[in-house]
């Protein structure tokens, strides 16, 4: 939702030290790249799938009576379960008939969690209009987007919209998927393969506070100055729209 003009005035009012010149309603350009995705799920493992992946991984055990005898279980349960585990990508078979790992089901037993992967997600994958870098997770999924670059809130309020600096490069997704804090921008379903639908401009709504020292940017997700969407100030503060 959208903070009202009167609200951010008050949230600054609040902050020790801080003397506002002016608070300035702005719509911030982003890109909002829609794809469809295969995503890795996380969820937690159960007990006897955990302990029988670490088996495979860090003891080398390699088949049925193996892994019963060292995890004391009936054989017929650990088949059962290395069908379950096959089934979702964490175990194959080696040319030999062994029962190896798969490269999900080393990141799982790295990571302690189960990792899935489900195919066909739509994904909505958003970018700042300014450098052409992701947005973090939490603010893409707790602010209120516009699809066009107009906004009057009920209070009169009319918020500005900037102009973007850049087209979203070609290779901002895949660059994005390679990162180590992929998360930190798609949250926890982790998108390992997509195939572009279409990327369209979006708007965020932001208030910039100038103020007799540093200026400020309020959102509507945290309750104060916004640390990501400060990021933008060299490109909004002294600057007319």
């Amino acid at each position: 939702m959208n903070l009202p003009l009167r609200e951010v005035a008050r949230r600054v009012d609040a902050l020790p030290g801080v003397r506002p010149r002016r608070i300035r309603p702005l719509l911030l350009p982003t890109w909002a790249a829609e794809v469809t995705a295969t995503v890795r799920e996380s969820q937690p493992y159960d007990v006897f799938d955990r302990y029988l992946s670490r088996a495979v991984a860090e003891a080398g055990l390699s088949d049925v009576a193996e892994l019963a005898e060292f995890l004391g279980a009936e054989p017929a349960f650990v088949a059962r379960t290395v069908r379950f585990l096959t089934g979702m990508g964490h175990l194959s078979s080696s040319a030999e008939g062994k029962i190896v790992l798969t490269e999900l089901g080393r990141l799982s037993v790295a990571d302690g969690r189960r990792y899935q992967l489900a195919r066909g997600r739509r994904m909505r994958l958003r970018f700042d209009g300014f450098t052409g870098a992701p947005v973090p997770y939490h603010c893409a999924t707790r602010s209120s987007w516009q699809t066009a670059p107009e906004l009057t809130l009920p209070d009169g309020t009319s918020f500005q919209p900037v102009p973007a600096v850049l087209e979203l490069p070609g290779t901002a997704v895949g660059d994005l998927l390679r990162r180590p804090d992929v998360d930190e921008f798609t949250g926890p379903a982790v998108p390992v393969e997509v195939e572009p639908v279409a990327v369209r401009p979006a708007w965020l709504p932001v208030y910039l506070v100038e103020c007799e020292d540093e200026p400020l940017v309020f959102g509507g997700e945290v309750d104060g100055p916004d640390p990501y969407l400060a990021g933008f100030i060299p490109f909004l503060a002294g600057k007319t729209f």
